[in-house]
């Protein structure tokens, strides 16, 4: 934020805990030029060993942000980045919240299926 000349969108892309993006937009907001930075959240779902393949062929894209006009407008301009190689039904807008749960969720889940898959083989 000290370097910045104009306000800026900063994408959070890693697995983070909940309320994340809100703890860096206060952080952001202290900057002592009056600057507006609009923080995204946009989770990857990449699996392992295919993480380049799923980049360029993601089955979903979630972008979360403020749901203010600014944010919108932030989350808009990541999803036409996006929309260069994602069709447009496959880029899910939400608020930051929900994006950073989901994430944490969809790894929640998976660890769970892999565990119920290891006792069922111990039978």
């Amino acid at each position: 934020a000290e370097v910045s000349e104009s306000g800026k969108i900063v994408v959070e892309k890693s697995t983070v805990p909940v309320r994340t993006a809100q703890a860096v937009r206060r952080v952001l907001d202290c900057n002592d030029k009056g600057l507006k930075f609009q923080v995204l959240s946009n989770p990857e779902f990449l699996a392992e060993g295919t993480a380049i393949t799923d980049l360029f062929n993601p089955d979903r894209v979630l972008i979360g942000g403020v749901q203010s006009p600014e944010g919108l407008a932030a989350a808009e301009t990541l999803a036409s980045v996006y929309a260069n190689w994602v069709p447009r039904e496959q880029i899910l807008t939400t608020n930051l919240w929900s994006s950073e749960l989901s994430k944490l969720v969809a790894n929640a889940f998976l660890a769970q299926r892999v565990s119920s898959i290891n006792s069922i083989s111990a039978l």
